[in-house]
C-alpha cells in the first residue's frame, strides 16, 4: 500500500512539473513575440513620418481645384548654407523632393532627378530638394560622390517635412506658378514620369 501511494505522489509531482515547464515556456515564447513586436513597431515608427493633422495633402493626390489649395510657404537654407523660401519662386513652377541619403527608392531617383535638372535649369521650372534631417557633411559627400548638382535644402529638424504630410520618401509635390498644389507622388520615378508630373493640367 505505501509503495503504491509512493508511486502516485511521483507520478503527481512529475505532472505538476511537466505542467509548470510547459506553462513557463508558453509565456516566454509569448514575451519574446510582444518583445519582437514591439520592436518592429519601432523601427517601422522611426522610417515613417508623422502626419499632421492640419494637412490637405494624401498620398499620390491631383489638386483640381488648385485655387483653394495654396503652397505652404518655409525658410531652409542650402547645403551651400543660402537660405531660400518657398515664396522666393513666385511666377516658376516649382519641384520639391523629400528625400534622404539612407533611402535606397531616393538613391535610384537620383540620376533621373538629375537628368531633369540639367534639362530645365535654364527654364521656368526650379527644382528644390529636401533632405530629411541629414546632416551637411553626410549629404555633400552624397552629392560629390555622385556629381549631383540640383539645390538641396536642409530640413534638419523637419518642420517642413510635417507641414506637408510626409509619410515616406521619396515624395514629389508639384507646385504651379501661382503658387498651388497641383499633385503629389509618393515613390520614385523616372525622367519621363516627372516631366509629366510637372506639366500642369489643362484646365
Amino acid at each position: 500500500m505505501k509503495k503504491l501511494f509512493f508511486i502516485l505522489a511521483v507520478v503527481v509531482l512529475f505532472s505538476l512539473s511537466f505542467y509548470t515547464v510547459i506553462r513557463y515556456n508558453k509565456n516566454k515564447a509569448i514575451k519574446v513575440n510582444a518583445s519582437v513586436d514591439a520592436d518592429n513597431t519601432k523601427a517601422t515608427n522611426q522610417i515613417n513620418q508623422s502626419k499632421p493633422t492640419n494637412s490637405s495633402i494624401s498620398k499620390n493626390e491631383i489638386f483640381k481645384n488648385t485655387s483653394d489649395n495654396k503652397a505652404i510657404d518655409f525658410k531652409l537654407k542650402t547645403l551651400e548654407g543660402t537660405e531660400i523660401s518657398l515664396s522666393d519662386f513666385k511666377g516658376k513652377k516649382v519641384f520639391l523632393n523629400f528625400w534622404a541619403t539612407w533611402c535606397p527608392p531616393c538613391r535610384e531617383e537620383m540620376p533621373e532627378l538629375e537628368k531633369l535638372y540639367q534639362e530645365s535649369k535654364d527654364s521656368d521650372l526650379v527644382i528644390i530638394t529636401i533632405n530629411l534631417g541629414e546632416d551637411a557633411s553626410t549629404i555633400k559627400s552624397f552629392m560629390d560622390k555622385n556629381k549631383y548638382n540640383f539645390t538641396v535644402a536642409l530640413d534638419l529638424d523637419q518642420d517642413v517635412t510635417t507641414k506637408y504630410s510626409i509619410v515616406s520618401i521619396p515624395t514629389s509635390i508639384f507646385i504651379d506658378s501661382e503658387g498651388n498644389l497641383v499633385s503629389k507622388k509618393i515613390g520614385p520615378m523616372t525622367i519621363k514620369e516627372m516631366k509629366a508630373f510637372v506639366t500642369p493640367p489643362q484646365k
